[in-house]
């Protein structure tokens, strides 16, 4: 792996060395009755942000596309934005992704629903209240929800994280934007240290926090945020205002603990003009912070949450108010989570804060931390500092084994965590969620950066396959993952879909595909013969490590037509002839491979798809060089399948062959219907309550697999379209 020093990943330009048996044939021998594993619902994640316009996804094209991900659940608000995101507050804005046009694209994708709730400006309490809003079966609840987002039905959100990474946050929380060590204040007063145990401590504790000064515009923020206290701006003249606070609570006690400053004529051109450097930080702040314009203390005054405006002369047009003041009292992550535990004990709660010694070793902190104990732990996986400077020197198959290494580490963290559970005595298993992890978070890639290539979609295809593998072995107990992200306007890489004049599959879209059509169900292991190897840079001193050029996975579809295998060729200089060793009672006919390649340097990319009659038992498929391969095998024998895995009673679909409308019987209140074609693409996804009836008229005439799932198992039938 590489190594760090001071967060500086330092690489070689350095060819990898390719070492290939060149005579011996590599070769695959499939199982008869492979031993089949699930991909858990949770596991097939995305983040799509409230902040979303609805047009994003309100369109066929998003509606054919999306299901091909195999999505099993969306995180939701959004990642930093969520610290501060009152749901209801939104309900009124039709063109977003808010709660209530949540729950209609639940149902219409069949996917659930993980929320991480607003830790900045909210409590313990308002969370509680939003659990028992969306799962509880009250007939208070049962109306709310029908009056507030048109739906009665619960939403059934099992897994919930408190807060996220923090920027404007109510204490700034330490994160992979907050990493500095001071907040400032005007020129040449002295830094005030932010230190990190205080603000792990606030954030598991609660606790009073001063929001005054301004911190460095890192990971996304502006410059109006990094001002901690409150800002704003006058286009009109009023005699007084009553302003409410972003953090409460004020503190009514301490004359002391609020100030207010009124700067007249203030310039926004000029501050609109402003970049986020320091430079430009520190003149915002000092253009609002001139102890000459401190308002008198007779000139305010304020209650918990508000405070109250009355300044000789009124208000003026063009006047700008900055509030620095004392956040007191605010619930930290312990108090929440007993609160919502209390609200529905049935739920899932994560803590987003790493752990750091100075609360680790704390042996108080340890027994708090029992008491109130998470269900998972949610990691960020950022390996820009690593992958960014690999790819750009050349090496490209360290940037494809950097995934890999990236679980390796949350087995490691996993295992720190399952000892830790017998350290300090936690009642329950602590598992973890991955989320928001990609390549690397590089807003401001340049065109043709290797990252917007094939680079982009190898590193999305190793991490979703290596950590499917990982959390089946139980090596990591894995309760929820989350790509980032899913679906934005632009040409960002980090999205799946970009939506801009037409919604366009991003090669970490078409990567994710492949992974998900091929291994997206169920896996099973394989192994290979003659497998050839590569030597890569494993750390900074330029040391050689040897790994396998090839990653490989068995699937299978969910409705049993299809053996599949997914392949990772990432060697970047060889492709590789693999020969398939199909058994008989495959009853194999034909087999389709698609294929995702590009030229490493830039941004351009290649697919391929064939599709052909198989002739024999043996099929060799050809993988380019650092390349995303899946091969379907139709099949008409039948597999060994756990029965666990099936159940036969309570469903019947009639009537068979179907004309125009099919019609499900079903005694059960909810499950989840998936029709697919006999390629195995996804015609329809959606969550069903009882006995439904679907248009087929449509489809075209052939043969079409319904698979239906509950907590009970799954089941597919064959349907004919006349």
């Amino acid at each position: 792996m590489i190594v760090a020093t001071n967060n500086t990943y330092l690489c070689f330009v350095i060819c990898c060395l390719v070492t290939f048996l060149s005579f011996s044939q590599i070769s695959i021998q499939l199982p008869q009755n492979p031993t089949l594993d699930s991909i858990k619902k949770a596991w097939k994640g995305h983040n799509h942000s409230a902040f979303s316009d609805t047009f994003l996804f309100n369109n066929q094209v998003f509606a054919d596309s999306f299901p091909t991900l195999h999505p099993g659940i969306i995180r939701w608000p959004a990642g930093n934005k969520s610290q501060n995101y009152k749901w209801e507050d939104h309900l009124s804005e039709t063109n977003k992704f808010n709660l209530k046009n949540v729950i209609p694209y639940l149902s219409q994708f069949g996917v659930d629903l993980q929320i991480a709730v607003n830790f900045g400006n909210g409590s313990a309490a308002e969370s509680a209240e939003f659990v028992k809003f969306c799962n509880s079966t009250d007939p208070y609840y049962t109306n709310l929800r029908d009056s507030l987002v048109s739906s009665p039905n619960p939403i059934k959100v099992k897994y919930w994280e408190i807060g996220n990474e923090s920027t404007t946050a109510w204490a700034f929380a330490w994160s992979w934007l907050g990493f500095q060590d001071n907040i400032r204040f005007r020129t040449g007063e002295p830094l005030k240290p932010l230190l990190k145990k205080d603000i792990d401590s606030l954030y598991y504790y609660g606790g009073d926090f001063y929001r005054e000064g301004w911190v460095q515009v890192i990971g996304g923020i502006t410059l109006r945020e990094a001002v901690l206290g409150n800002l704003k701006f006058y286009t009109s003249a009023i005699s007084t205002d009553t302003i409410s606070i972003d953090y409460p609570k004020l503190n009514t006690l301490d004359p002391n603990s609020v100030r207010v400053y009124r700067t007249p004529n203030y310039d926004q051109n000029w501050a609109n003009s402003l970049g986020i450097s320091l430079v430009d930080g520190q003149a915002f702040y000092d253009s609002l912070s001139d102890p000459v314009n401190l308002l008198a203390t007779n000139e305010y005054s304020w209650n918990e949450t508000q405070v109250i405006l009355t300044p000789n002369g009124g208000l003026k047009v063009d006047d700008a108010i900055l509030i620095e003041y004392n956040s007191v009292g605010h619930d930290g992550a312990f108090a929440y989570r007993n609160a919502m535990k209390a609200a529905d004990s049935s739920i899932e709660i994560g803590y987003v804060v790493v752990l750091q010694p100075e609360l680790y070793n704390d042996i108080t902190f340890q027994q708090d931390f029992a008491s109130s104990p998470p269900d998972f732990m949610v990691v960020h996986s950022y390996p820009g500092g690593k992958t960014q400077p690999l790819s750009e020197s050349g090496n490209f198959s360290e940037v494809v084994y950097i995934a890999k290494d990236e679980i390796n580490n949350a087995v490691d963290f996993q295992t720190l965590w399952n000892q830790r559970e017998i350290d300090w005595s936690i009642p329950n298993e602590v598992g973890v969620a991955i989320t928001e992890w990609n390549i690397n978070l590089y807003d401001s890639a340049p065109a043709n950066h290797p990252h917007r290539g094939i680079s982009g979609g190898m590193y999305v295809a190793s991490f979703l396959a290596n950590l499917f593998e990982k959390a089946q072995q139980d090596s990591i107990d894995l309760r929820v993952n989350n790509h980032f992200a899913l679906i934005a306007s632009g040409n960002n890489f980090i999205h799946l879909f970009n939506s801009n004049a037409t919604l366009e599959t991003s090669v970490e879209g078409k990567a994710t595909q492949l992974v998900m059509e091929s291994i997206g169900e169920k896996t099973f292991s394989l192994s290979i013969t003659n497998m050839p190897q590569i030597q890569i840079i494993g750390n900074q001193q330029g040391d050689l490590i040897t790994i396998d050029a090839i990653e490989k996975w068995g699937g299978v579809s969910i409705d049993g037509s299809s053996v599949n295998i997914l392949f990772i060729n990432r060697d970047d200089q060889q492709n590789y002839n693999v020969n398939l060793q199909i058994p008989l009672s495959y009853m194999a006919n034909s087999v389709s491979v698609d294929k995702l390649f590009g030229t490493m340097v830039d941004e351009n990319i290649s697919t391929s798809h064939i599709e052909e009659v198989l002739l024999s038992n043996n099929y060799t498929v050809n993988l380019p060089a650092f390349s995303v391969v899946s091969v379907k095998i139709a099949i008409q024998g039948t597999l060994s399948i756990d029965d666990k895995e099936e159940f036969s009673s309570g469903f019947n679909v009639f009537p068979n062959p179907v004309n125009s409308v099919l019609h499900v019987q079903s005694e059960k209140e909810e499950y989840l219907l998936t029709i697919y074609d006999v390629s195995g693409r996804t015609i329809k996804h959606s969550n069903e309550h009882f006995s439904t009836s679907i248009d087929v008229s449509k489809f075209t005439e052939g043969l079409y697999f319904f698979n239906i799932k509950t907590n009970e198992g799954s089941k597919t039938f064959k349907v004919i379209k006349k």
